[in-house]
């Protein structure tokens, strides 16, 4: 009798750490790596820009791989490394903001045409309770490379603007 009792309580244990590890090696890791960790911010674009540049940039990783720039889901991330460069949304930041992090400034600038854009992009780091610029890049022409622009070209836009805020985070 005190043989079964030993077994059953045995189990229990063993299943309950089992379900424990599980959930901690199952959950979402969260990199606390300030250095390597960028909060975007998306001033003055239009809806439509704004989503496709929000759905393609928060939440990203950015990080070299023979020489080629790569860009993928947190999700898809195992392994943390220095040279990696995660993105995340400014408004995820809390209201105690530690001191050196960092924020990227995507600013629209000008009037919206059918074959080009301009933007801005600025670095920021939060120190003595302020965010003080480190970098200004000013202003970016994007323009589309379709041959007759006939609407304005959101996904083409949209990919320049990422492309040139990860390339600005590693400068």
């Amino acid at each position: 009798m005190d043989f079964s009792l030993f077994y059953r309580t045995t189990i229990k244990q063993v299943v309950s750490s089992l379900i424990i590890f599980i959930f901690i090696g199952c959950s979402d890791k969260e990199k606390s790596n300030i250095s390597n960790t960028y909060y975007i911010e998306i001033v003055n674009f239009n809806d439509s820009l704004k989503q496709y540049v929000s759905d393609n940039i928060f939440g990203k990783v950015s990080f070299y791989k023979k020489d080629k720039l790569e860009i993928l889901s947190v999700n898809y991330i195992t392994d943390d490394f220095p040279e990696m460069h995660y993105f995340k949304n400014v408004a995820e930041i809390k209201t105690k903001i530690k001191p050196d992090t960092k924020k990227i400034k995507i600013e629209f600038g000008g009037d919206y045409s059918i074959d080009s854009i301009r933007y801005s992009l600025q670095k920021y780091k939060y120190s003595n309770r302020q965010w003080v610029k480190t970098s200004d890049m000013g202003f970016i022409k994007g323009t589309t490379t379709y041959k007759k622009a006939k609407e304005f070209a959101i996904k083409e836009f949209g990919k320049q603007i990422i492309n040139n805020t990860v390339l600005y985070s590693y400068n």
